[in-house]
């Protein structure tokens, strides 16, 4: 993508982007974002802006491997019942969504299609993800940052999205207008229990799983107005196996012959979809 078109793309949302370092307003020109006081962000022919140019990206664990998993995993329509429940709570009114964490973007990417009104912009701090999310063609745009200290405007969000991603909730409610959305994707107990099973030897407790600290962590910051539970067990295909097995912080301390020898016949997809606001 020619730097210029993106600036294109980027302008709708300039007014809502401010400077990682100094929290000033930017202005675009063809090449660059650059702040007031001179903070200058090259846009990437790549399709995307880096607002963490000094992040190790060498420490990240998560690899064009990985993303390659989850494009598979994500293509099979796995999550395609948690992008529902997710899309029944975005009204039809032209919105400003900010996906958090976005990883290699499949949320952003399949709700702007659904919502073409609205302005989606998705954020990871991992350049591969976000170079996959830039390379697939959709209405959502693309930015390399920190999600502890977004570059972000005060209250210049409609819906804030967090699926499976950590979260810092004062930089959430920082962002989100009065009455704004917060949509978290937590794991239910079962979720991915067959990898759990799996590569038990090589968890801490077992493989099993409890959601309750992230959800109490959760109610100290925020009101949850609606809760809704999936969950699906499917058959999967060799492949389908296979990029489970990869897709998943949960097998990276499994060596890679491990997870060669096995094979998932099923998989559970368990996810609670809360709606919030900080009011």
């Amino acid at each position: 993508m020619k730097p210029a078109v993106l600036a294109q793309r980027l302008s709708p949302l300039m007014p809502m982007l401010r400077c990682p370092r100094c929290a000033s307003a930017f202005r675009l020109t063809d090449q660059s974002l650059v702040c007031e006081q001179n903070h200058c962000y090259d846009l990437s022919k790549r399709g995307y802006v880096n607002l963490a140019p000094n992040h190790d990206q060498e420490a990240e664990k998560y690899g064009t491997d990985l993303f390659e998993s989850r494009r598979i995993a994500f293509e099979g329509g796995f999550y395609q019942p948690v992008l529902g429940q997710i899309a029944a709570l975005l009204s039809g009114e032209p919105l400003t969504v900010l996906d958090v964490g976005c990883g290699e973007g499949w949320y952003a990417r399949m709700l702007s299609q659904s919502f073409p009104q609205a302005q989606f912009l998705g954020l990871d701090i991992s350049r591969d993800a976000i170079t996959a999310a830039a390379r697939a063609q959709s209405g959502a745009n693309w930015l390399v940052a920190d999600l502890k200290h977004l570059p972000v405007a005060d209250h210049s969000v409609d819906v804030l999205l967090d699926v499976l991603t950590p979260a810092d909730y004062a930089e959430f409610a920082r962002v989100l207008k009065p009455g704004g959305k917060l949509i978290k994707v937590i794991p239910g107990t079962d979720y991915l229990c067959e990898v759990r099973q799996a590569v038990a030897p090589w968890l801490r407790n077992g493989g099993s799983y409890d959601n309750a600290q992230v959800m109490d962590h959760l109610k100290q910051h925020a009101k949850i107005i609606s809760a809704n539970e999936i969950r699906t067990t499917t058959p999967l295909t060799n492949e389908q196996s296979h990029a489970f097995l990869r897709m998943t912080p949960m097998t990276f301390s499994v060596p890679e012959e491990v997870l060669a020898s096995l094979a998932l016949e099923t998989i559970t997809i368990h996810m609670h979809v809360l709606c919030c606001t900080f009011e």
